[in-house]
């Protein structure tokens, strides 16, 4: 479970959600959480797409998971929605050297968001991202 947020960034295409996580989702390499220090933040776009509605509506999972305030972990491919990663200084409340996809976000958005990052005023919620334990996951063992 990731506890997180969201960002709303105006985009010349609209207003775009952005989900905010610490750890590259799509990585196969589980992240290092023994420093506490996060120095790296990740940036996904539209999470919400069709196909994981599609998916979320095969998953028996009760109503008040399937709201606005969760995203489930269906089996996703993340990198579909990766659009890059700023290096964060927390104290100095600044961020630098983004590294993305290019095309999705133009310069001056890129900017934008990560100048959302440390504005109190912006348009953010809290997220929580977690992947269902499905019944056919537990492994009872022989009794």
């Amino acid at each position: 479970m990731l506890n997180s947020y969201t960002i709303n960034l105006q985009t010349e295409a609209g207003e775009k959600e952005i989900f905010i996580s610490p750890f590259l989702l799509q990585s196969k390499i589980p992240p290092n959480l023994k420093s506490g220090n996060i120095e790296k933040l990740f940036f996904y776009i539209e999470l919400k797409d069709d196909s994981y509605k599609a998916a979320l509506e095969q998953e028996e999972l009760s109503d008040r998971f399937k709201t606005d305030e969760f995203i489930i972990n269906v089996g996703q491919d993340f990198e579909k929605y990766y659009l890059g990663s700023f290096r964060v200084d927390f104290q100095e409340k600044r961020c630098s050297q983004w590294e993305g996809k290019t095309g999705i976000l133009t310069e001056q958005e890129i900017k934008t968001l990560g100048e959302s990052l440390f504005n109190p005023s912006a348009k953010s919620r809290r997220i929580t991202l977690f992947t269902p334990t499905r019944p056919s996951d537990f492994n009872f063992g022989s009794f």
